[in-house]
This record gives structure tokens, C-alpha cells and sequence, in this order.
């Protein structure tokens, strides 16, 4: 499901701001700390279409912190809430992958990126811009490409595995 309506921005920019608030940054988060250093895990990339990066390259990862689940909802056990801020350099791509439950949004704060997506109905190109939300859910073939002369800078929030950094 994705949506980049004006609807959606005011929830997102809340759920944002709250997650600034509930997620301290790295060196305050001695117990639940994962390494930003990869977009995407290995496990989910795929080949991909025409049109779609086949490598990341030219991003960085910053982690904004990380709140383990399991002490909120025990059917959560072993799963974490990950914030990351991850800038896309002009020319920069995230590589085609596959989304596997690894549900989150992606709240563009800057910039802008052509996002090649496929959610069942074949891969199709999407102009996303600052203040767009764009949310993954288990199924969802995607990447990025930054093809303007600026850097995009997206928020980045997920459920992962406590062992995935």
C-alpha cells in the first residue's frame, strides 16, 4: 500500500516526531543498538528489472535507534522497531529487493527519487518527493534511484529481527 497524499503526511510526520522521542540516539541505546550498515539484507535481494538498480551504491546509514518489541507486546518477542536515516548521493541506488517481514514507511524529508516498485501488478516507475510516505509490507519488490543533482534523505522505520543490523 503506498500512499504520498497530503492526508498521510500530518500521521507520518507525527509517528516521525514520536519515534524522534521514543528513540534515543545510538549512545543512548547500549542494550539495542544495530549497526546501520547495510540498506537492505543480503537475503532479500533479487535480480532485477529494466529500469531498476541492480547494486546500492553512492548511500549512507545512519542509525537513529532501535526499541525492543518484546518488552511491549510478547507476541513481538525477538523483533525490534528500527529508525534509520538513509541519504541517497545524486546517482545513488538501492539495489531491487524483496520486502520479507520486514514491514516499515519511508518518509522522504528531503530531496527526491524515482522508486521502481512492483506490488503484484508489475514493476512501474514513481516520482517520490520530500514529504512523501511510501510503506513496505512482505511481498514488495522495489528499489531506488536518485537520478537529480541533489542528495534525498528518507526516515526509515521497520520491524526487524533483533539479529539483523
Amino acid at each position: 500500500m503506498t500512499n504520498s497524499g497530503a492526508a498521510m503526511r500530518a500521521p507520518v510526520l507525527s509517528l516521525i516526531s514520536c519515534a524522534g522521542l521514543l528513540l534515543p540516539g545510538p549512545a543512548a541505546l547500549a542494550h539495542g543498538n544495530h549497526a546501520a550498515q547495510t540498506v537492505t539484507p543480503a537475503r532479500e535481494q533479487r535480480a532485477a528489472p529494466p529500469d531498476a538498480p541492480s547494486i546500492t551504491s553512492r548511500v549512507s546509514v545512519e542509525s537513529l535507534g532501535s526499541l525492543d518489541l518484546s518488552r511491549e507486546f510478547t507476541a513481538l518477542q525477538g523483533r525490534v522497531l528500527r529508525s534509520r536515516r538513509i541519504t541517497i548521493a545524486p546517482g545513488g541506488s538501492v539495489a531491487w529487493h524483496q520486502h520479507q517481514q520486514r514491514p516499515g514507511v519511508a518518509y522522504l524529508i528531503s530531496g527526491s527519487l524515482i522508486e521502481i516498485r512492483d506490488d503484484g501488478s508489475g514493476p512501474r516507475l514513481i516520482q517520490r518527493s520530500a514529504g512523501d510516505a511510501v510503506f513496505e509490507s512482505t511481498g514488495v519488490l522495489h528499489g531506488w534511484r536518485n537520478d537529480s543533482g541533489r542528495p534525498a534523505t528518507a526516515v526509515v522505520i521497520d520491524l526487524v529481527p533483533q539479529t539483523q543490523p
